[in-house]
């Protein structure tokens, strides 16, 4: 899509959501109409792909055509349903782009607007756990993960600004999102610094959320691992400022033997 054509679909769906936050349906607007056509023949498409990997890629092609859209109705913020904007959150976490799934979660959870009728879980329960479960696989395949989309989530379903219904989920769930920041910030502990220290307790932290939340999420061997990290490097950094001060003690003492005048 061109650049013409994207801010003239941005355009459109900015005016557009201006008239349905007046009227409380976006059925009406010319434009949705015409996504919500391509988004069934889109999702026929996608139906006949059987590999999960080819639908990700099909979807990340698919999906440039429904975001400028998508952000004039972030924009417009006009709060009804709408089934464009609901299935692009879904399909942004299938493709791993999760800072645009929060941008839209957040406008859809301060609009307490709901998925797609085939979807029985609420806003934050999907997001949560799509998300949690994504980077619980990654961590497990040893690759690396982008922790601040963890903390971002965190501070999303903990919002206070956003109401606690919209935020609500089975703590089975939850569980998930701590188990996940848990091992991932066990993974960037990789030495004895201050800073792996605060790592391996921030892990202790959400293990032990974790844990209370689901006694059988699987995080107590992290955890224990967590408890012996932190043992392991506050003893390494107490070894450390104790040769320092061995140091300076030392060159003290050298210092005023060398200045003690002969008699």
């Amino acid at each position: 899509m061109n650049l013409a054509r994207q801010h003239y679909q941005k355009h459109t769906a900015k005016e557009e959501a201006a008239q349905a936050s007046e009227f409380g349906s976006m059925k009406n607007a010319t434009a949705y109409q015409q996504l919500q056509m391509q988004l069934k023949s889109d999702q026929a498409r996608l139906s006949q792909v059987q590999s999960t990997s080819r639908k990700v890629m099909l979807k990340q092609d698919l999906i440039e055509n429904y975001m400028p859209y998508v952000n004039g109705i972030l924009e417009a913020r006009p709060g009804v349903d709408d089934e464009v904007v609901s299935r692009m959150l879904i399909w942004s976490i299938d493709i791993a782009d999760y800072q645009k799934a929060l941008e839209i979660g957040y406008y859809m959870l301060t609009a307490k607007l709901g998925l797609p009728d085939s979807f029985s879980r609420k806003t934050a329960t999907f997001m949560t756990e799509q998300i949690a479960d994504d980077f619980l696989k990654e961590l497990k395949n040893g690759n690396e993960v982008d922790i601040k989309v963890l903390h971002q989530l965190e501070q999303l379903i903990n919002d206070e600004s956003i109401d606690i219904n919209e935020r609500d989920m089975p703590e089975v769930v939850k569980a998930k999102l701590y188990l996940a920041l848990g091992k991932a910030s066990l993974a960037l502990v990789t030495a004895d610094t201050e800073q792996d220290l605060g790592f391996a307790n921030d892990a202790k932290r959400y293990l032990d959320i974790a844990i209370g939340l689901d006694d059988k999420c699987r995080g107590k061997t992290d955890l224990n691992n967590a408890n012996k990290l932190i043992e392991q490097i506050e003893s390494a950094l107490a070894n450390v400022t104790t040769a320092a001060v061995n140091t300076v003690t030392a060159t003290a003492e050298n210092t005023t033997v060398e200045n003690t005048p002969t008699v």
